[in-house]
């Protein structure tokens, strides 16, 4: 009789950060964020995650894989990726070539994320003007990434790019590559992650995800077996929630340096869309309640209490946690890190009976 349960991972917890231009020298910005990531990796986090932007404070980084490829020297478990690689920015080579190394350079712990990237506005850069070229170079770009991951000898003829006896020397150190994310804010995009089994992560408040969640399970039972499902070789997916989060000594602390950091970010985050007199299309604002606060602050009782009401109302299993932003001081965001490892992960574990 054919299982039909889904196979749920146990819950974990990881770290996303968007690199932002916090008013700090870039150099400064950047040891920051390795010196969280060191302390994320001995403290049992599962993973790391950043964004790629263009032309934005929301994002100093630019290309990705030069921040992992410093993670990686600077860590020993914990696992690196970009959430989102916007593949329709890359030529698809190179970015096979990259992906390539650092996954070998981190011996397998590479998160692969690929999408086409959130606005237009940025993908300007790349001589992108219209939303169905930009979907049109993605949907080649991954094809030409999963066809070179199972050859040695690349030929591809594409609308955009081809390639002839090309010699591959690297492969992915994972086999056939790493572990791929989708994320997605789009209710009808859970069709096609949850057939090909893509990992994600989902915004909104806990009864939207829930809902889409309940989704993705059905469908993921559904095409468990099908041929060619992109991420067939991840046996269980991580259901994703993100939060902003800042853990202090004292309820009132943590609320006094959250809202000044978060408006910040909402800043950035909408800063091109404002540029060019249009809307942001990402919910910025803060606030909400209970298992749908945008921000989880507090002393790390506070945290605890707010995250396993999270993790219930949503279903997730994987909770993405944003500790730097806006233009918090690297000590607070340091400290809070710190409180989390100690106070709040291994209660939050406890109250579920992970």
């Amino acid at each position: 009789m054919a299982d039909n349960t889904f196979p749920e991972s146990p819950l974990e917890f990881a770290m996303f950060d968007w690199i932002e231009n916090s008013g700090q020298p870039v150099a400064d910005i950047v040891e920051h964020k390795m010196q969280l990531v060191e302390t994320a990796d001995k403290g049992g986090f599962y993973a790391w995650h950043i964004a790629e932007h263009q032309g934005t404070p929301l994002s100093v980084d630019i290309s990705p894989s030069l921040m992992l490829a410093a993670a990686i020297q600077r860590t020993k478990k914990l696992r690196v990726g970009a959430l989102t690689f916007c593949l329709p920015w890359y030529n698809p080579y190179r970015l096979y070539n990259e992906i390539c190394m650092l996954d070998q350079m981190s011996r397998g712990r590479v998160e692969l994320g690929v999408g086409r990237g959130v606005s237009l506005l940025e993908a300007k850069v790349y001589g992108i003007n219209d939303l169905e070229d930009s979907r049109s170079r993605y949907r080649e770009a991954l094809d030409i990434f999963m066809t070179a991951c199972g050859t040695d000898v690349l030929n591809y003829k594409g609308q955009y790019h081809s390639y002839e006896e090309l010699e591959l020397h690297n492969k992915p150190y994972q086999s056939p590559y790493p572990p791929l994310w989708f994320p997605s804010s789009n209710k009808d995009v859970i069709q096609f992650t949850a057939s090909h089994g893509y990992n994600t992560v989902l915004p909104g408040s806990a009864e939207n995800i829930k809902g889409m969640l309940e989704q993705y399970r059905e469908v993921w039972v559904e095409h468990k077996d099908d041929p060619g499902r992109h991420n067939a070789h991840v046996a269980a997916p991580r259901l994703g929630r993100s939060h902003h989060i800042l853990v202090a000594d004292t309820d009132a602390e943590s609320e006094t340096l959250a809202s000044p950091a978060h408006s910040v970010w909402s800043d950035h985050i909408q800063h091109l869309w404002k540029k060019n007199g249009q809307s942001a299309p990402i919910p910025t604002a803060r606030g909400g309640s209970g298992a749908d606060r945008s921000v989880v602050s507090g002393a790390p009782r506070t945290v605890v209490q707010q995250l396993v009401q999270s993790v219930k109302e949503s279903t997730v299993n994987y909770m993405m946690l944003v500790f730097s932003f806006g233009d918090l001081k690297p000590e607070h965001a340091q400290h809070s890190l710190e409180l989390f490892i100690k106070d709040v992960m291994p209660a939050v574990r406890s109250e579920l009976a992970l």
